[in-house]
């Protein structure tokens, strides 16, 4: 996308409904500088400001993210080139890097595994006959509508619900077996977890909350010290250690939830809906740092989630449906822009057509 000639158009449009730029600022909560930077193209409006920003400009969002009017004639062909510029700038031009996959253990392994929910006159079949394996270094998305079975499935995963049949192992170990005490072991030693809401303590800085995970787990304290510096430098949060997490933006506390899932040194990593509570731009990071985690620390990632771009970070796809697995998709020696068509079009698919993205 050409920021500036968005800009320019973006400050044409203003003009012509007979705003200034306070005005406009003021209508959208937002600073005169945020709406400065816009027009001199020095920056890009937030994904959650592109529809009140249109609203008031009285333009579509393809005008806005190709910087001019569109005429009836080329309405197709113009949201077309807008669709794919904006899906090749948020997910980028990166090629596949294949993993190689000979010998490596499986870290998570499910068989016929089922949930039914009975009362007195209904059952449920949440989730029918899933079975799959999750080798180790791998970053697995699991894609559904609401409703399907995923939450659920996870659930039982993390040992947070137990199936109805079925079995599922972890390291070899089947959690069906394991007695509540043993569970509350196990979620420790084994799993960890990155969810929509952080789920940091406000009442501990975020080296606290880092560290209290480790504590847990008894690690000594120069161990705990040398790892939360460690991990902080690499995944960009050193400069927010000594801050509370409510001093911090949504895309620091995401990253301080990376640090803390990894710093245990989980077997298997549980994401739910990771970016549903993030921007763009930190939603972008978190996926970059997950797919870092994976190529670099080999850690195993499972991730359910109802975005088409944020599952085209991973290397493979389960779509879910009904309760089942109806289809699953291995990334191959392509961009991220190109597993993002192909993860649209087996969407299409598995729900019969429907053109739209969960």
């Amino acid at each position: 996308m050409d920021q500036k000639k968005i800009g320019c158009f973006i400050a044409a449009r203003r003009k012509d409904n007979g705003l200034t730029q306070s005005q406009l600022a003021e209508k959208l909560g937002i600073t005169d500088k945020a709406v400065s930077k816009w027009e001199t193209g020095k920056s890009m409006p937030d994904l959650s400001l592109f529809m009140p920003l249109c609203d008031l400009l009285q333009i579509t969002l393809n005008e806005l993210l190709l910087g001019e009017f569109i005429s009836d004639e080329n309405l197709k062909e113009k949201s077309n080139e807008v669709l794919f510029e904006v899906v090749t700038s948020w997910l980028g031009k990166d090629q596949w890097k294949n993993k190689t996959q000979s010998h490596v253990p499986a870290v998570l392994k499910l068989s016929h595994v089922e949930k039914i929910y009975e009362t007195d006159s209904t059952s449920t079949v949440a989730v029918h006959d899933v079975s799959f394996e999750i080798a180790k270094g791998s970053f697995v998305g699991i894609m559904g509508a609401s409703g399907s079975g995923k939450t659920t499935l996870l659930n039982m995963i993390a040992t947070i619900d137990k199936a109805t049949c079925g079995q599922i192992k972890i390291d070899d170990q089947d959690i069906s077996e394991l007695s509540e005490n043993d569970l509350a072991s196990f979620r420790r030693e084994h799993l960890g977890f990155v969810f929509q809401e952080y789920n940091l303590l406000d009442t501990l800085t975020v080296y606290e909350n880092i560290a209290l995970a480790l504590t847990i787990k008894r690690m000594p304290k120069d161990c705990i010290k040398r790892s939360i510096t460690d991990l902080a430098e690499k995944l960009d949060i050193s400069e927010v250690l000594s801050k509370f997490p409510y001093e911090i933006s949504g895309g620091q506390r995401q990253r301080c939830a990376c640090v803390r899932a990894i710093a245990t040194n989980p077997s298997l990593i549980l994401a739910d809906e990771p970016t549903g509570a993030l921007d763009s731009c930190s939603a972008k990071q978190l996926l970059d740092t997950f797919v870092m985690l994976s190529q670099k620390y080999r850690a195993t990632i499972l991730m359910v989630t109802h975005d088409a771009l944020s599952a085209s970070y991973c290397d493979k796809i389960l779509f879910m449906q009904d309760g089942e697995i109806k289809a699953s998709l291995e990334r191959e020696q392509e961009s991220k822009r190109g597993f993002f068509i192909r993860i649209l079009e087996t969407m299409a698919k598995v729900t019969g057509g429907i053109d739209h993205v969960y």
